[in-house]
């Protein structure tokens, strides 16, 4: 009976780090998040939950140019952001915008910038990223610092349109 209870606890642990949805996307546990979900609503006169944010370019800085595949942010009014894919966003083609297709992730305004964290995983493992987002106008660069380089990408705003169905985060 209890090499039972044993394995059964075992297997409850594996399964409640990392999970996948039905779109093959990791759903990660919140409490693996340093960073607690936005509830400062001074946040939402600054970014617009509305829009969708497309990176455009990267300004690198003792850093190698690499190719970086278009991507989009779209934030939530519950501190949570998605990480979209560019193949995903296509609203002539698919006129709902899935969070479940997304990365997940979640944001916390501090009064100036706005922190997000994302786990960047792959088939061998899962490191958690801290991004620091700043909003000038329609226009928001997030600043990756490292010891002698730094990388500065930009994003546009986006609005969608009326017709996209936008779904509910599924974390």
């Amino acid at each position: 009976m209890n090499m039972k209870v044993f394995f059964f606890f075992i297997c409850l642990l594996l399964v409640s780090c990392v999970a996948q949805n039905e779109f093959g996307i990791h759903r990660y546990s919140k409490s693996k998040y340093k960073i607690e979900a936005n509830t400062n609503d001074e946040a939402y006169s600054i970014i617009d939950t509305n829009s969708i944010y497309k990176f455009i370019k990267d300004k690198r800085i003792n850093v190698s140019q690499g190719s970086v595949q278009p991507f989009y942010y779209k934030f939530y009014s519950n501190g949570r952001i998605a990480w979209f894919d560019s193949y995903l966003i296509d609203f002539k083609k698919d006129p709902t915008l899935e969070a479940k297709k997304a990365h997940m992730g979640f944001y916390n305004f501090n009064g100036k910038d706005f922190i997000v964290q994302f786990y960047n995983s792959n088939m061998n493992a899962a490191e958690l990223t801290n991004e620091i987002l700043s909003v000038q106008n329609d226009t928001m660069i997030l600043t990756k610092t490292y010891t002698d380089a730094e990388i500065k990408s930009y994003f546009f705003k986006e609005i969608i349109p009326k017709n996209v169905n936008i779904t509910k985060p599924d974390w």
